[in-house]
């Protein structure tokens, strides 16, 4: 299982989904769930993060597990 930091570019509140851009990706960004249990006023863009791959390294399977400033 694999954890990679990231910056969060975006958040919607309604899906739950946040945009974020992998550390050493500087163009790409990817749309990942959101562990619930962060509070929605945390999701802030420019905020870091960390994500959690899963266990088949599948970016299906990610999901954003911390958020801080």
């Amino acid at each position: 299982m694999a954890t990679l930091r990231a910056l969060i570019v975006s958040f919607d509140s309604g899906t739950w989904i946040a945009t974020v851009r992998l550390d050493g990706s500087p163009a790409q960004t990817v749309d990942v769930p959101t562990n619930r249990a962060i509070a929605a006023a945390d999701m802030t863009a420019g905020s870091r993060a960390i994500v959690d791959t899963g266990d088949h390294n599948h970016p299906a399977d990610a999901v954003v597990t911390a958020v801080w400033t």
